[in-house]
């Protein structure tokens, strides 16, 4: 008869080895605790979780700075689409000169024109701010937009704001008519040596222009020099606007340059979380299931010979 024996020694180092490997794993986790569910990893969330904070930050001053940034953009649209308008109407005075032409017609042309004019401009406001416009009792202000973020050493952000003036870009008053660029009169002298003194739009401001000044508009009676002080005017008034969209593009380029380093300021912080506890968790988590299968590998071919053994005996 066949004798098969149980070596004690065996199953007690196997079982020793597999508690040896377990320990391994464990003895890490006990240093930087990292369990087999990131609620027990206290260490790692701690960290974690004093980082976050400059995450939701950086995410305040982006949504600020997007906002910002949605203004300029609003307002620089709006400023290229009524210098497109303004030219146009020009355009129409310089026809008025031609012999025959119907002057009538041509100011009906311009009288248009000018509806649009003042519907761009109303258009022209998001979040209840518009750069081209005043209305009655108000005027031109100073808007203060968030530009940039910084960090100092102790990694406290610090906010860098830009200031634009809207008397810059303000092209209807219905206050002062001074204040914009299209309801303010323009006076001067033609090259022919006319004088004029012309303003484009009459918004109804409660300070008009002074007396002298006059609106553009043309009828058969209009004389080729008033013609001339008239595209005079709009010349000027162009030179105007084409300066008004250089100095909201140049603030729109400050504010928008601040949104590329927040968002990658934002993302730094959320890739630093991320390494620090997702992938060291993820990391202790598959090392010690694998350990935990192999030490139950272990276990069940222990059995497994226990049981052969107890069948040899019975033989």
């Amino acid at each position: 008869m066949s004798s098969v024996w149980l070596n004690p020694s065996l199953a007690n180092a196997a079982s020793m080895a597999s508690a040896s490997a377990l320990d391994r794993v464990a003895k890490p986790s006990a240093k930087a605790p990292v369990a087999e569910t990131p609620a027990d990893a206290s260490s790692y969330w701690s960290i974690s979780t004093t980082m976050r904070p400059g995450s939701l930050s950086a995410g305040s001053v982006q949504e600020a700075n997007e906002i910002a940034a949605a203004v300029t953009d609003t307002a620089a649209l709006g400023l290229e689409q009524a210098t497109d308008i303004v030219a146009r109407i020009q355009q129409k005075l310089v026809l008025a000169k031609a012999v025959g032409a119907d002057r009538e017609a041509i100011n009906a042309d311009i009288q248009e024109m000018k509806t649009d004019l003042a519907a761009v401009v109303s258009e022209s406001s998001f979040n209840g701010d518009n750069w081209l416009a005043v209305e009655a009792g108000g005027r031109p202000k100073v808007a203060s937009l968030l530009a940039s973020v910084t960090t100092g050493e102790d990694g406290g952000l610090s906010i860098n704001m830009v200031d634009f003036d809207t008397a810059k870009s303000t092209l209807i008053s219905r206050h002062e008519a001074k204040d914009g660029m299209l309801t303010r009169a323009y006076a001067g002298t033609t090259l022919g040596g006319v004088p004029y003194n012309y303003y484009l739009m009459d918004a109804g401001a409660r300070e008009p222009n002074e007396a002298g000044a006059r609106e553009i508009r043309i009828g058969s009676s209009t004389s080729g020099d008033e013609i001339d002080g008239m595209i005079s005017s709009l010349n000027r008034v162009l030179i105007d606007m084409v300066g008004a969209s250089a100095e909201v593009s140049a603030t729109r380029n400050q504010v928008t340059s601040g949104d590329v380093l927040v968002q990658g300021l934002r993302g730094a912080t959320e890739l630093g979380v991320s390494r620090l506890v997702d992938t060291e968790l993820n990391e202790q988590s598959v090392r010690l299931t694998a350990e935990k299968v192999q030490d139950q590998l272990q276990s069940s071919s222990l059995n497994m010979a226990n049981v052969s053994m107890t069948s040899w005996l019975k033989l």
